[in-house]
C-alpha cells in the first residue's frame, strides 16, 4: 500500500463519501455502548489525499432528548505525523450547548484498486470521548470511564462523466 496516495484528490466534485461502508461507533473498554449509523457533514483534503480535517454530525440513539439531538465532531488544519497517512491533532465535539475537546487520531490510507478498480482512501478517525463533558454516554460518566468515538469511512471517485456540482 502506498504511504501517500498518488491520485489527485484536488477536485472534490468527483469524489463522494461511501455511506455504505460508513460506520461510526461509540464504545467503553470492549463493550459496544452505541452505533452511529449514519452523519452528514465534510471531510476535507489536501491535493494529495492526505486528511487535513473534517466537520461531522451524527444523530443521536433515541432516548437522547438534548436540542439538537446530534453530536458534532469537528477538527481543522490537522498535522501530518512521522508517517505521512497518519494524522493526530485537536478536534472539537458538540452536543447540545456543551462543548468539549479530546485529541483525535486518524489513518488515511489509499486502497490500490476496488469494485470499479480505480484507487479510493480508507479513513478511519478515533477520539476519547469527553463523556463526563458533554455529559453523554450516560453509561461512561455516571461510572466515569472512558469511552472512545470512531468512525470507519470511505471517499470514492465519482463514476466517469458524474460530479457532485
Amino acid at each position: 500500500m502506498p504511504s501517500t496516495p498518488d491520485a489527485s484528490y484536488a477536485d472534490p466534485r468527483f469524489l463522494r463519501i461511501d455511506v455504505d461502508a460508513s460506520e461510526g461507533l461509540v464504545s467503553m473498554g470492549t463493550r459496544l455502548l452505541h452505533t452511529l449509523p449514519s452523519f452528514h457533514g465534510s471531510i476535507y483534503l489536501r491535493p494529495a489525499g492526505s486528511l487535513a480535517g473534517f466537520a461531522l454530525s451524527f444523530p443521536l440513539p433515541l432516548p437522547y432528548r438534548e436540542e439538537p439531538p446530534e453530536l458534532v465532531w469537528e477538527a481543522v488544519e490537522l498535522p501530518a505525523s512521522r508517517l505521512p497517512q497518519e494524522v493526530s491533532g485537536q478536534s472539537s465535539l458538540r452536543l447540545g450547548r456543551r462543548r468539549a475537546f479530546a485529541r483525535v487520531s486518524a489513518l488515511c490510507a489509499e486502497v490500490p484498486g476496488g469494485r470499479s478498480g480505480r484507487p479510493y482512501l480508507k479513513i478511519v478517525l478515533e477520539a476519547r470521548l469527553p463523556s463526563l463533558a458533554l455529559r453523554w454516554p450516560s453509561a461512561t460518566w455516571h461510572r466515569l470511564r472512558p469511552a472512545r468515538l470512531r468512525l470507519f469511512t470511505e471517499i470514492r471517485p465519482e463514476p466517469t462523466g458524474t460530479s457532485l456540482a
